[in-house]
C-alpha cells in the first residue's frame, strides 16, 4: 500500500495554509488554540482532507485533543511515554527490573492500566509523576532506553501533534519505531503526513468523516478511549461555525 508520507505532491505541499486566518481569537482559547494550529499546519491538512475526505476540523480536533497545540520543538516531537504498554513491550519479561522503576494502575498503583503513571531512576527514589511535563515525559523515556533499547522503549510511546503510538510504525509506513520517532522529529509535515495514513490504514476513516467520535476514540486510543476522548473531540468540532467564519 502507498502512504501518504512518501507521496511527492504531498511532500512538496505547503504546510501553512495560503489563505491563514487574519483575526486571531484570543489566545488561551480552545477556537484560539484551533486557529493557531491551522495557521502553522493548515495547508497540508487541506491538501489531506480535499484527498481523503476527513475534514479539517476533524483532523485539527484529533491534534488539539491529543497533544493540546503544543508548539513543535525540532528533534522533540510531542510525546506521552506509556508505562503499561512498556511493561506490555519489555517490563513482563524483566519483571523486577521493570518494578523498580515504574508503576501504573493495576501494577503498583491503584486505577486502570493508562492512570496513575510514575517512575524513578533508582530503586531508593521517590516515585515521581510526569505526564503534563514534556521534560519529565523525555526524562523517563530516556531512561526506558537504557533498561530496553531503544526501538522497544521507542515503541512505548505515542508521538507527535496527534500522538501515533510507536508500535503502530507499520500502519504509517515507517521499519521501526525509531524511524519513526526520527521523521516526527523532523518537522511537522511528517506528523500531519502520519496521522492521516494512520486514519487509513486503520480503518478510522470512515468514523472521523460521521463524526462517531465515540467509535473514533475506540478505535484511535484503545477500548474505552471513546468515552474519554469522544466528547472533547466532539466538543473541538463544534466550534466548527465559528471558525468558518474566521476571516481568512
Amino acid at each position: 500500500m502507498a502512504f501518504y508520507k512518501d507521496d511527492a505532491t504531498l511532500k512538496a505541499a505547503a504546510l501553512a495554509p495560503t489563505k491563514p486566518v487574519k483575526t486571531l481569537p484570543p489566545a488561551g482559547t480552545t477556537l484560539g488554540s484551533v486557529v493557531r494550529t491551522y495557521n502553522t499546519i493548515g495547508g497540508l491538512v487541506d491538501r489531506l482532507s480535499a484527498v481523503t475526505g476527513i475534514e479539517t476540523l476533524a483532523a485539527l480536533a484529533v491534534w488539539m485533543v491529543e497533544s493540546g497545540g503544543r508548539a513543535f520543538t525540532p528533534g522533540k516531537p510531542v510525546m506521552r511515554f506509556e508505562n503499561h504498554v512498556f511493561w506490555d513491550r519489555w517490563g513482563c519479561d524483566h519483571s523486577v527490573t521493570f518494578d523498580a522503576h515504574f508503576v501504573f494502575g493495576g501494577h503498583g498503583a491503584d486505577g486502570r492500566r493508562w492512570e496513575n503513571h510514575k517512575w524513578r531512576a533508582k530503586p531508593t527514589d521517590a516515585w515521581a509523576s510526569f505526564h503534563g511535563d514534556q521534560a519529565k515525559e523525555y526524562d523517563a523515556y530516556h531512561f526506558a532506553r537504557t533498561l530496553s533499547g531503544v526501538e522497544l522503549a521507542a515503541q512505548s510511546a505515542s508521538w507527535g501533534g496527534t500522538q501515533v503510538m510507536g508500535f503502530n510504525h507499520p500502519l504509517i509506513g515507517y521499519a521501526s519505531a525509531f524511524d519513526l520517532v526520527n521523521a516526527f522529529a523532523r518537522g511537522l509535515r511528517w506528523q500531519v503526513l502520519g496521522f492521516f495514513d494512520f486514519c487509513r490504514s486503520a480503518g478510522l476513516a470512515d468514523e472521523i468523516k460521521a463524526h462517531d467520535w465515540v467509535k473514533f476514540g475506540d478505535g484511535y486510543n484503545g477500548a474505552g478511549g471513546g468515552v474519554v476522548y469522544g466528547p472533547k473531540l466532539k466538543a473541538i468540532y463544534d466550534l466548527k461555525k465559528a471558525f468558518d467564519a474566521l476571516p481568512r
